[in-house]
């Protein structure tokens, strides 16, 4: 049987009094009370005032008697029910499954009463279409569509760079005959109403050419995410979604002079264990590269098989971030140009992006002094994020640096390091289990950089990098299994001087090797 719902119940409250004239002689006064009372004791000692007409000095006494009595009867009743209760349960005559399932079914009815009326969001409707789509037979159909709509943005962007040139060309040779014939009959005013020309020409044409670009990318993503929904539609009759085994994508050549004959670059992978007692295993690897080229995406030689691992990796647990380091002003993102090469199909495009940072840094400013300007907030050490879907990489983490790296005499405490610590840790809570680096927090080797500069660098950001991935894990979320750290490119000397640094950094994976001593044989 379930849980009986118990009752109120109907307990008479007393109360007598004696008269003005003789105080042997008492009025008595029996009342009902529901209990568990739900009302105020004050109101119903009010209602029985009026109802009875008694006199008002009583009032003090009444209210204490009949709280007292409410209170002793409601804990009498509780205490009755909870005692039958527990007998039951004892005696197995409860059905706990069925009790479960009322309060679920209160609940539920609770929140729909009450809470907010809020449906899926658009956004998260295309999301699970498309990440269903995406380990479907449609994947092929998907990555060619959007490699071609990526080649179509990177043709008119060579357009555009191909007009303007023409453009600055041609108003280059006009200023040189003028300036020729300034002292032949061409006067200063001239010339400055000539400048003037020339710089509206450029913005004019430089607004043209983005205009048809928004125009082009708008189009695109609006066309993109009509045929994703229709292309579901068509599959939502099929129990169970799978690529098939002969999907052209298996059908790609993988010689790397037909994959767009990529840049050779040093690379070198470290299995390591961190941790005294439960170890944990990741997995470094060093690569010689820029990185920019880290994050880009070939487009024109089979850019759709350089797409496969992001698009299946997109809206899952398993995302891949990168650290790019920027200066205080986010309009001026190394990313930004990048970015814009092809259309972003899930988020924001990055100018938009940029744009809400610089929009979030108002408060900010206001607390850190609001002398400063919005574009100038950030201070070193200072972290903003950029997601994107058209990129080798889901997450940017956008580190603010300044000149102070350059000097070699940087602790664990300074703040591009601390900046390091807390993109680690927004890592792990935010499913992104891949991050690329700079590892010696610069993009590329200038004079200062002596070999045994970097080296020493490389040494502090790994160490740091040791104990920031140990306390990131500890905290819960997701955990960080592969991590890029990146060394400026054209550098073989120093890849070869950091790839022997790691195994005394870090403890690494390798066989053991046992020698039989000559005795035992």
């Amino acid at each position: 049987m379930t849980a009986e719902i118990a009752q109120n119940v109907t307990k008479t409250f007393k109360f007598s009094f004696p008269t003005c004239t003789n105080e042997e002689i008492l009025f008595k006064l029996e009342v009902p009370v529901q209990i568990p009372h739900d009302g105020s004791a004050r109101e119903l000692v009010q209602r029985v005032l009026d109802m009875f007409h008694l006199p008002v000095y009583l009032e003090d006494e009444l209210n204490e008697r009949l709280a007292h009595f409410i209170s002793e009867e409601t804990k009498d009743f509780h205490n009755q029910r909870d005692e039958k209760l527990l007998n039951q349960l004892k005696n197995s005559e409860l059905n706990v499954e069925g009790i479960i399932k009322n309060w679920e079914k209160l609940f539920k009815e609770n929140v729909v009463e009450f809470a907010e009326q809020k449906g899926t969001s658009d956004e998260e409707v295309f999301a699970a279409a498309y990440h269903k789509l995406v380990h479907s037979p449609a994947l092929d159909t998907i990555l060619q569509v959007e490699n071609s709509y990526a080649k179509t943005v990177m043709n008119m962007l060579k357009s555009r760079d191909e007009d303007i040139q023409k453009l600055t060309q041609r108003q280059t040779e006009e200023m040189e005959e003028k300036m020729r014939l300034l002292n032949s009959g061409a006067t200063e005013e001239e010339i400055n109403a000539l400048s003037t020309k020339h710089f509206e020409e450029q913005s004019l044409a430089a607004g043209r050419w983005d205009s048809q670009l928004d125009a082009l990318k708008h189009t695109q993503r609006a066309t993109h995410r009509a045929w994703l929904m229709s292309t579901l539609e068509q599959y939502q009759g099929e129990s169970e979604l799978s690529t098939p085994s002969n999907s052209p994508l298996a059908t790609f050549p993988s010689e790397p002079a037909l994959l767009g004959a990529p840049r050779p670059r040093l690379e070198e992978s470290f299995t390591i264990h961190l941790g005294s007692q439960l170890k944990q295993t990741h997995n470094i690897r060093l690569v010689a590269a820029d990185m920019l080229d880290l994050c880009a995406v070939n487009h024109r030689d089979n850019g759709a098989a350089a797409r496969l691992q992001p698009a299946l990796a997109l809206y899952s647990g398993e995302l891949s971030g990168v650290v790019v380091l920027a200066d205080a002003a986010p309009q001026r993102s190394p990313l930004r140009t990048l970015a814009a090469a092809s259309t972003e199909h899930h988020f924001d495009d990055v100018a938009r992006q940029l744009r809400q940072v610089v929009d979030a840094l108002r408060d900010p400013v206001r607390t850190r002094g609001g002398a400063r300007r919005a574009g100038r907030a950030l201070r070193p050490g200072d972290v903003y994020v950029t997601r994107h879907s058209n990129l080798d990489t889901h997450v940017v983490f956008h580190l603010v640096v300044d000149d102070s790296l350059k000097s070699g005499d940087i602790t664990s405490r300074h703040p591009a390091i601390l900046g390091l610590r807390n993109i680690l840790k927004a890592a792990c809570c935010n499913d992104v289990t891949t991050i690329s680096m700079p590892l010696l927090l610069r993009h590329e080797i200038t004079e200062e950089m002596t070999a045994a500069w970097c080296v020493r660098r490389a040494e502090l950001v790994l160490k740091c990098v040791k104990g920031f991935v140990l306390e990131a894990a500890g905290g819960g979320g997701a955990e960080l299994r592969t991590l890029h750290a990146a060394l400026p490119p054209d550098a073989p000397a120093l890849f070869a001087a950091v790839q022997a640094l790691l195994p005394s950094v870090f403890r690494v994976a390798g066989p053991l090797r046992a020698r039989r001593r000559p005795d035992a044989l």
